[in-house]
């Protein structure tokens, strides 16, 4: 089985349901026109950046434990502190919105989701609660909340979902099988080896002699 393959079958169904509406509420869908011209609309969910969230909080954050970092898969103690953030926000009757479902985040709407992400960053919510190792840890719940929005945005409008079958590969082992769509709904035009930008102010330099040049 290819590792990319292997490694998203082996993601338990609670986080996965759980980063799908979190990625959904971030980056919902934008209208996109597609190659052959018809319209398309298109958000963090069909490019998969779920799964890259996924992968990113199981590979690549890392917690002291003792006297050295090590890195800990994040992915499901992340998703239960969502789902325990949006409990309490149903709890306490803030919730706009609730539908029945087994995984309690991705029941509420997603005017909800974003909610409950303000109450865990503000620490409005009872950190008891919390998985661990978020649970009496105000400091890493915020850091982690704020992880989540930028990296999501980040894995949204990067080259990650280009990478196709390989995208669950370690990156030195992800090759790019087509045009980005993320940067086409952005009109980023793509890599290029250099793009004209502002690299300081013209002046004009007169040195002894006569002779002047611009910089």
């Amino acid at each position: 089985m290819h590792p990319a393959v292997e490694y998203a079958a082996s993601v338990d169904p609670y986080t996965l349901a759980t980063f799908r509406a979190l990625v959904d509420a971030i980056v919902p869908n934008t209208p996109v026109l597609a190659v052959d011209g018809a319209d398309q609309s298109i958000g963090a969910v069909q490019l998969g950046i779920h799964e890259y969230m996924i992968w990113e909080m199981d590979h690549s954050l890392t917690l002291v434990l003792g006297y050295y970092p090590e890195v800990i898969p994040l992915a499901a103690p992340t998703a239960g502190m969502l789902n325990a953030g949006a409990a309490q926000l149903v709890a306490s009757g803030q919730a706009h919105y609730r539908l029945q479902a087994a995984v309690p985040f991705a029941a509420l709407m997603p005017a909800d989701r974003i909610r409950t992400l303000s109450m865990l960053e503000n620490l409005q919510v009872d950190l008891g609660e919390l998985p661990p190792p978020y649970r009496d840890d105000g400091g890493f719940v915020t850091f982690i909340v704020d992880f989540l929005n930028r990296q999501t945005m980040f894995g949204n409008y990067s080259e990650w979902s280009a990478y196709g079958t390989t995208r669950l590969a370690t990156p030195t082992q992800r090759r790019l099988e087509h045009f980005p769509i993320s940067w086409r709904q952005v009109g980023y035009p793509g890599v290029s080896l250099g793009y004209r930008a502002l690299l300081g102010f013209q002046l004009t330099i007169v040195r002894e002699g006569g002779e002047s040049y611009i910089v």
